[in-house]
């Protein structure tokens, strides 16, 4: 049969039931703090005190770290940290492609290194290697959100929107 026909042929939707039931409650889960307000009370008591494009997108990058690695679930650490950190990102003139940039690299890209979010358990059961021992070598995983901080304290990359617009 070969190993493509066997990886095609390992129980289908079944196969898929733990993933899935990991998306249901992760999505669950971030729905229920952030209903109650416990995410945006946490988030918005920071985002006032950032006067600088570093200490925004450092803030941003790690709002979608924390949440990526609490919850598991890639899609809420984005729409949190982006909702939360907007109005920073715009009272600081800084360019809203700034803030999506920063929100993929710490919460999309780092979705895979965390052994219990989706991304994870995916390509642990598809690999059938544990997360742990492919971490080393997810170099752009980890060097994205190095990258990202970096260049939010030194400037490079930063874009800013014109004063005039």
């Amino acid at each position: 049969m070969g190993e493509v026909g066997g990886m095609l042929t390992r129980g289908g939707i079944q196969s898929m039931f733990f993933t899935q039931t990991i998306v249901i409650l992760a999505l669950s889960l971030g729905g229920l703090l952030k209903t109650l307000g416990i995410l945006p009370a946490l988030l918005e008591g920071m985002r006032d005190k950032l006067t600088t494009a570093g200490q925004a997108i450092f803030a941003a990058a790690m709002s979608a770290l924390s949440i990526n690695v609490l919850i598991g679930e890639q899609y809420l650490s984005i729409l949190l940290s982006g909702t939360a950190f907007r109005p920073t990102f715009e009272r600081l003139s800084l360019h809203p492609k700034n803030l999506s940039r920063t929100i993929e690299d710490a919460g999309t890209v780092i979705n895979p290194l965390v052994p219990w979010s989706v991304c994870g358990v995916f390509i642990s059961q598809a690999l059938e290697v544990p997360v742990l021992e492919y971490l080393p070598y997810a170099f752009f995983c980890y060097l994205s959100l190095l990258l990202t901080i970096l260049f939010g304290f030194s400037g490079i990359t930063i874009s800013r929107l014109d004063k005039q617009s």
